[in-house]
């Protein structure tokens, strides 16, 4: 299925400000308050919907995750010990 490209023309306006044509935005779904992703690409801005969760979700400190793979690492040893890997 082709997609139909559609240029729009906008000014940066001081700081860098850029405002997104109501009917782009409302093409990809952009509300009051939304959150994009910005990225270059090949010398190009790529501007994305961020999709958020409902839920909280739990974030782990550094030493956390070394301890979960430090873990994972022993598990997987034994588990191939006695042949279920």
């Amino acid at each position: 299925m082709q997609q139909l490209i559609q240029d729009e023309i906008v000014k940066i306006q001081s700081k860098g400000l850029v405002t997104l044509p109501k009917k782009l935005r409302q093409k990809i779904g952009l509300e009051k308050d939304s959150l994009v992703r910005v990225k270059e690409e090949k010398g190009r801005l790529v501007i994305e919907p961020v999709r958020t969760l409902p839920y909280l979700v739990r974030s782990y400190k550094e030493e956390e995750v070394k301890e979960f793979l430090e873990f994972d690492k022993e598990q997987t040893k034994d588990l191939k010990k006695k042949g279920l890997l």
